[in-house]
């Protein structure tokens, strides 16, 4: 990355060593994001994009938003060690940004960022998808439209529920490229990830995995639940991604030089146009995946999607149930953000996400008369066994005015 800026390259040089040399193994921790490979990421990204924040590129390579607190409190401190803070510049510049997306004459625009619209073979494979434009996801998509023009595989982290298929769906459908879908599981083996059984004319025939599929034809191929499956078999894509060599479980390879190929029958060569892009939730509790980030994060790029901030959350509810009143969407929208900090706190276990509150409104759009305390029993019927969780939820609900659970005991009347 020769234009990177020599002040910002030797800032970045300078933390990664002391994160390396350092006994703290909290701070040892965060040097293995901050790889080699890592570091000419964020070298060749600040090279092409010269305003990009420095501060905003290692806070993505490390994934702070997912980092418990004692690890997050080690960067910030080191950062600030390093004289790598968050300019106020940037801060005015996103508050001032416009938003949009657009497609003019053929080339798309989000943000800044501009790509011509691809014109695929297969156009049928090109998601189609209801969604609701917000700034905070606009803001992922531009930042992954930057990667994606670098020509990095992609990988998105949140929890459950956060609109992270959404997201990728819509980024495909505005960029017009076909999509290949695999999902994964914890009885994932590196044979099905390569070959895909299916009965035709009563016998059962092995046809390519829609890995394969993307591979040979220059398709998207979308990895969803890649933390499910276990580490050993999604290493696999490691080789992939690095060498752009595989050996299939039947004995066909695939390789990135058409060179190497001549002609050769079981030789795949990969479509110059094939790309990756992960889906995975964060590790540990509740969702019980491997740490897919910590094992394979360095050789994507990574990106924390996030439930949408409450001006943001809010405009996408308005548009989800439009003949729902305006003080029921602020109720609940009050009343999930509540929760998900207390989540972010270890309060509670579950982060309840953008899907449960989406899922609440279309409900109330279709059935107006029924009330709000009947219908958000749906999403918390289940944490009601537990009778901690369920005193916390009564409180949480009634602190926003959603009377769920009320008895003579637990209801404040209004002073005079």
């Amino acid at each position: 990355a020769p234009n990177v800026a020599r002040g910002s390259a030797e800032k970045l040089l300078k933390l990664t060593h002391k994160l390396r040399e350092t006994n703290d193994p909290t701070a040892q921790s965060l040097a293995s994001s901050l790889s080699t490979r890592q570091l000419l990421r964020i070298c060749r990204r600040l090279s092409h994009y010269p305003d990009e924040s420095l501060h905003h590129a290692i806070h993505k390579a490390c994934l702070s938003r997912f980092l418990p607190n004692l690890a997050k409190s080690a960067l910030h401190k080191n950062l600030l060690d390093a004289e790598i803070e968050s300019r106020p510049a940037d801060i005015q510049e996103t508050e001032g940004k416009d938003f949009s997306c657009e497609i003019k004459s053929g080339v798309l625009r989000i943000g800044s960022v501009q790509i011509p619209v691809y014109n695929p073979y297969e156009s049928m494979k090109v998601p189609d998808v209801l969604f609701y434009e917000n700034p905070q996801h606009m803001t992922v998509m531009e930042d992954m439209l930057k990667d994606f023009l670098l020509g990095e595989h992609l990988l998105l982290v949140g929890n459950q529920g956060v609109g992270k298929n959404k997201i990728v769906d819509r980024f495909l459908q505005l960029l017009n490229r076909p999509r290949e879908y695999l999902q994964l599981h914890r009885d994932t083996t590196v044979q099905s990830l390569t070959l895909q059984p299916s009965v035709k004319e009563g016998l059962i025939v092995y046809e390519d995995s829609p890995l394969v599929k993307a591979v040979k034809k220059g398709h998207i191929l979308m990895i969803d639940e890649a933390d499910k499956a276990p580490t050993n078999v999604t290493c696999i894509l490691k080789t992939l991604v690095e060498s752009g060599e595989m050996i299939l479980s039947d004995g066909r390879r695939i390789v990135s030089d058409p060179a190497a190929a001549d002609g050769r029958k079981n030789v795949i060569v990969i479509h110059p146009d094939f790309r990756m892009i992960v889906l995975a939730n964060r590790p540990g509790f509740p969702f019980l995946g491997n740490d897919f980030f910590g094992t394979l994060g360095d050789i994507f790029s990574c990106h924390a999607v996030d439930n949408p901030k409450p001006n943001s959350e809010l405009a996408m509810l308005r548009q989800y149930g439009p003949d729902v009143p305006d003080s029921v969407l602020q109720k609940l929208v009050a009343t999930f953000g509540e929760l998900r900090s207390l989540a972010d706190q270890g309060i509670i276990n579950y982060p309840y996400s953008t899907r449960e509150v989406v899922n609440i409104v279309k409900h109330l759009q279709k059935f107006p008369t029924e009330g709000l305390a009947n219908v958000v029993r749906n999403v918390f019927d289940f944490d009601s066994y537990n009778k901690e969780m369920r005193e916390i939820l009564i409180r949480t609900l009634h602190k926003h005015g959603i009377p769920i659970g009320a008895k003579p005991d637990n209801i404040q009347m209004a002073k005079e």
